[in-house]
């Protein structure tokens, strides 16, 4: 069992949905469901690292060892709050062509982990096993499906669309952590000064979009027009 106080994240233990579930003896008024709420107000306000067992616990007006009953670590509790969070991207309530759902699907999951920026450093830290990913998983398939690719070609559309989405985002909440206007001032200063480097960066600064939402939409329609093309 972790310290109550760790906040070290051990990548190589077994992810929660593979673990037999726990003995039922549970804490009056102290539920999963209460553990994983009060996890997430804490990471959205104070990051990965301000989540400890001690402070959860301290959250939920109970000790340490009562979270014990419920979750064995503190991975735990991230991964469950990873689930929860994808929880929120919302499935389809109307039959859209394949594309724009492709559109609305990606579009919807990026804004969800915006709203929590700490999600995106999770990602393959552990399988996505929950119900909440499985679900968002068997979606995203179903609509590559419809494309009329192979089923190879099917897997790697899904691997393509969800790397660009994380690896866009991974860049834009780590351009946000601090003053992203100064950041950007900084950088066009220190690339004009090595101009004669970096002439190809230096001659662009200018045409350097900043609008993070335009620059996914691009992105995001090149890929599946390629889609299209195939």
């Amino acid at each position: 069992m972790a310290k109550a106080g760790s906040s070290k994240t051990d990548h190589g233990s077994p992810t929660i949905w593979l673990k037999p579930p726990k003995r039922s003896r549970d804490v009056p008024a102290l539920t999963r469901e209460r553990i994983v709420q009060a996890a997430i107000e804490i990471l959205d306000s104070e990051g990965q690292n301000g989540l400890t067992i001690r402070k959860l616990a301290a959250r939920l007006n109970a000790g340490a060892t009562s979270l014990y009953w419920h979750v064995e670590t503190r991975d735990d509790v991230l991964e469950l709050a990873l689930d929860s969070v994808l929880g929120e991207i919302p499935l389809p309530t109307e039959a859209l062509e394949w594309d724009k759902e492709l559109v609305r699907f990606l579009t919807d999951w990026r804004q969800t982990l915006l709203r929590h920026p700490w999600s995106t450093s999770l990602f393959g830290f552990r399988p996505l096993l929950g119900p909440n990913a499985l679900a968002r998983s068997e979606h995203l398939r179903a609509t590559l499906i419809r494309t009329g690719l192979s089923e190879v070609e099917v897997i790697h559309a899904g691997y393509t669309l969800s790397n660009f989405m994380l690896g866009s985002l991974a860049t834009q909440v780590a351009w946000q952590a601090g003053n992203e206007s100064a950041t950007r001032a900084r950088v066009a200063s220190f690339l004009r000064e090595n101009a004669a480097k970096y002439p190809s960066l230096s001659s662009q600064i200018e045409g350097e979009p900043d609008d993070w939402d335009e620059s996914f939409s691009r992105g995001l329609s090149w890929i599946i027009r390629s889609f299209a093309a195939l």
